[in-house]
């Protein structure tokens, strides 16, 4: 995960949450050109907050497309790996967008939030990119209103007790599925224009959480809100490295690191996320794929040692090889642990060797999640 370089184009961007961060002593860094916290008192105790209470996280520099029209579900279906015909109003799938070839545009949850209507969120880097190939996919009206809408996620074992205060509709949702916070609204852009908001119980640590879409003109207040009517310590902000290092320990996929364009969903061990009942971009690149054999697949590896692998270092074991692209420190297991690319695949249990700065440091194939399922 890139938490700093060049500015991109000039001037970093900033969210709508960019004051409250500054006035709770944030850290802030360059993310993909944005402006963004990288902790307010420490990674490894905002992380132990996700897992042991809660955290509240700003992700506002994710995009939302918003796909409107009788044909949205028919194009967002042909655009998405996972099968989205025929989900219910609410449903919020996870998929992803692929090229001709199969590989891998980016993730994205794909939220069905009114009747002929789906918001879209891509990651921050790839917005535009995105955007471009789903309007010229598709045969409905795409708008990109990411400038309009901010996004807060509430992550934890405790975060449906604290959204229950701020939302109680979606304080009872089932995972995956999402609801206004007002039962007078029926989709996205009504919900906006009446300081309504999306709640979905999704979020990217592993542990039960909800997002949150408003209006970016209410989001300072709804994020004051948050935190002053959790109480004591059972809310504590949390910022880009705690989401980085709690989705590593559940071995979840970061775009621009554990895939780049080159990847395609079977190599990096989602298959899960492939329906293939239904016709859509991609589909024969990965048919022909399967077919022949997956030659390269995403492992995950508990090193043995101190040392901590990172983006681009190199493991070899008996008969293969690879190259790491996400590495870093387990909180929860006390021990350094990575994702990287294998060929061929190598098998769970395998002892693989890691160079860490020159340093030959030992390390074994695991199953994912590294910390078992949250």
């Amino acid at each position: 995960m890139t938490l700093s370089g060049e500015i991109h184009g000039g001037a970093l961007k900033r969210t709508s949450l960019y004051g409250e961060h500054i006035g709770l002593g944030a850290h802030m860094v360059d993310f993909a050109g944005w402006e963004m916290p990288l902790y307010y008192s420490s990674i490894l105790g905002e992380h132990m907050a996700v897992r042991n209470s809660a955290g509240l996280f700003d992700v506002s520099h994710m995009g939302e497309l918003l796909l409107t029209g009788k044909n949205s579900e028919s194009s967002l279906d042909r655009l998405s790996t996972n099968r989205i015909a025929g989900c219910p109003v609410g449903a919020c799938i996870y998929t992803h967008f692929l090229d001709d070839s199969g590989r891998i545009i980016d993730d994205t949850i794909a939220m069905r939030t009114g009747k002929e209507e789906f918001l879209v969120v891509p990651n921050a880097a790839t917005t535009e990119t995105v955007m471009k190939w789903v309007s010229r996919n598709s045969d409905c009206s795409v708008s990109n209103i990411s400038d309009d809408v901010s996004c807060i996620a509430v992550q934890g074992p405790l975060s449906a007790g604290i959204v229950s205060g701020i939302a109680p509709r979606a304080a009872v949702l089932g995972s995956f599925t999402g609801t206004y916070s007002s039962d007078s609204v029926e989709d996205f852009e009504k919900a906006m224009s009446r300081s309504s908001f999306f709640v979905s119980r999704t979020g990217y640590t592993g542990e039960d959480g909800f997002e949150l879409f408003a209006p970016s003109a209410d989001a300072a207040s709804l994020w004051r809100k948050m935190l002053s009517s959790a109480g004591g310590n059972a809310l504590r902000p949390a910022g880009l490295g705690a989401r980085d290092s709690l989705r590593l320990e559940m071995g979840y996929l970061l775009s621009g690191t554990d895939f780049d364009g080159k990847q395609t969903t079977l190599e990096t061990g989602y298959g899960w996320v492939v329906k293939w009942d239904h016709d859509f971009i991609g589909k024969e690149a990965l048919l022909e794929q399967r077919a022949a054999g997956i030659r390269m697949k995403l492992i995950c590896l508990r090193v043995q040692g101190k040392s901590i692998p990172r983006h681009g270092d190199i493991f070899t074991f008996e008969g293969g090889s690879g190259r790491i692209t996400s590495g870093g420190y387990s909180p929860v297991l006390s021990a350094a642990i990575a994702m990287g690319y294998s060929t061929p695949p190598a098998p769970q249990g395998c002892d693989v060797t890691v160079s860490v700065r020159d340093r030959k440091t030992p390390a074994v194939v695991v199953k994912a999640p590294f910390i078992g399922k949250r």
